[in-house]
This record gives structure tokens, sequence and C-alpha cells, in this order.
């Protein structure tokens, strides 16, 4: 059913912006990793600590050693941005995987096998449908938890409250549209299991619905994750917020705000955002599923 999905969804030219904005983001993650092994000095090129002495004063525009400039505090721009794409690479793996994975084991099996139980399970994702995520974000990075929201511990919070809360839901919704099927009860008849009937018959018609859902679901990840790290409650790493912040806050005191600061990581939220966003809408189009 995967390579169904993937396969589909590449038919379409959402699919394939999607794809391609993705692959590009994942190639410049790599190519920052080889650039610093082999030809990028880390005392110049780190975007953290980098700072090249030979610039002055900071921040200076695109040139043959710096592509996209330098920021206020003296760092390579592109390095900074190729090295930002590799946490939301992170946290969109995890948040989709753990959504995906739990959204199926528990929206199938619960209402189709334990359908009393299904009645309090709503209650609970109608719950955490009213607590958003970034909320529960901000609270944590306002706290001693600062330093371990990573980005696979960000995508796992993330992940888990949107497949257990309105990606259940929906799910549980078209489980139950299916227990009186006829093919339902033709397999029945014939002898199979109920646990059989859900592997066999129920889960592969809800995989379209969950994987449309946490992909957006992932986007919104995404989005949420900029915010954070833009108010630095995500830690100490490079990220595009940071990016943002240092080129607002400290631009004001060294030398301006320059666009050559806000525009690569502002294009990388959208390029990010809108490659799980489109890959949605194209597996929505492709199986014919209205949210």
């Amino acid at each position: 059913m995967f390579k169904l999905i993937l396969r589909s969804t590449y038919k379409t030219y959402h699919g394939k912006l999607g794809y391609l904005f993705l692959l590009l983001l994942m190639t410049g993650s790599v190519a920052h990793i080889v650039l610093l092994k082999t030809i990028w000095p880390v005392n110049i090129y780190d975007p953290i600590i980098g700072f090249d002495l030979s610039v002055f004063p900071h921040p200076v525009a695109p040139s043959g050693s710096h592509l996209l400039g330098t920021d206020p505090l003296g760092r390579d721009v592109l390095s900074m941005f190729l090295a930002g794409s590799e946490p939301l690479i992170k946290l969109s793996i995890v948040s989709f995987i753990t959504g995906l994975v739990s959204s199926l084991l528990v929206g199938t099996f619960v209402p189709f096998l334990f359908r009393h139980f299904d009645l309090v399970l709503r209650e609970f994702s109608s719950g955490l449908v009213l607590i958003s995520p970034p909320i529960v974000l901000l609270i944590l990075g306002t706290g001693d938890f600062l330093e371990k929201l990573s980005p696979e511990t960000v995508g796992f919070i993330y992940g888990t409250l949107g497949g257990l809360g309105v990606c259940y839901l929906v799910i549980s919704t078209r489980v139950k549209e299916l227990i009186n099927s006829e093919f339902l009860n033709a397999s029945r008849v014939i002898g199979a299991s109920e646990l059989q009937i859900a592997l066999r018959h129920i889960l592969p018609l809800i995989i379209p619905y969950s994987v449309a859902l946490m992909l957006s679901v992932t986007t919104s990840g995404i989005v949420a994750y900029g915010f954070a790290s833009f108010f630095g409650q995500v830690g100490w790493t490079p990220n595009w917020g940071m990016m943002i912040y240092d080129a607002i806050t400290y631009g004001s005191y060294l030398g301006g705000t320059n666009l050559w600061n806000l525009l690569p990581p502002t294009f990388g939220f959208i390029f990010c955002s809108s490659s799980f966003y489109l890959i949605s809408i194209s597996v929505k189009k492709q199986f014919g599923i209205s949210l």
C-alpha cells in the first residue's frame, strides 16, 4: 500500500513538486556535512561558532568566499542555511512515523475490536485536539525541558498528539463506517476472525487517510518548530528560526538587517512545510479523500 501511495502521489504535479522540495532539503543537509569535512574550514564555516577574521565589518554581502554573505555575528549564511535543514528533516520524519504508527494501530483495532474502550478514547482524543501542540511546546520550552527539546523529541511529541488526536477521530469514524460493510460480512461467513479482518481488509483502506492526515500534521509541526526556534525554546542547535532572530535582533545593532540574512531561512521554511503539504494534497487527490 505504501508503494502504491508513493507511485500514485508522484504522478501529480503536487506530489512531484513536494518530493522535489524534500529532495533539495535532504541534499543540502548531506552537502553541508561533506563540505565541512572536505573544503570548508570549521573555524570559519561552522554554523554556530564560525567567524571569518579576514572580512570586516559583518554582516557582509554575498561574495565568492561567502555565497550568501555573513550574518551580523560573522557566520556564513549558506552554512547556517544548509545546517538548519537537518533538524527539520529529523523532526518531520519522527513526527510522521510516530503519528502514522499510533493512528494506524490504535485507530484500526480499538474501534473494531474494543468498541467500548473506543468511547473513552474518543473523549481523550477530543481533549488532545483542544490542546494545541504549539502551546505544549511553549510550556515545555519555558521550563527545565529546554535542553531536552531536540528535533526528535519535538517530532515525537507532535506525532503523538496528532496521531492520537485528530487522526484517531477521523480514522475511527472511517472504521465504524466499514464495520457492517458487505465484504466484511462475507469474510466473517467464510470463517475469517475479527483480527484477520482488521489486518487484511480494514487496515489497507485507512492507510491513505492516516498518511494524508499525518502529512498535514507534520506541516504544522514544522511551522510550530520555526516559532519555537525563533524564541530560542529548542536548545542551542542550528536552525532557521535562530537565523531569523539573530538577523533581526543583532542586525539592528550591527550594520542593519539585510535580505541575504532573512530570505534563505524564510524560503527554507516555505519549501520544507510546502513539501509535506503538497504531498498530502496529492494523496487526497489520488485516493479521493475529502477531509
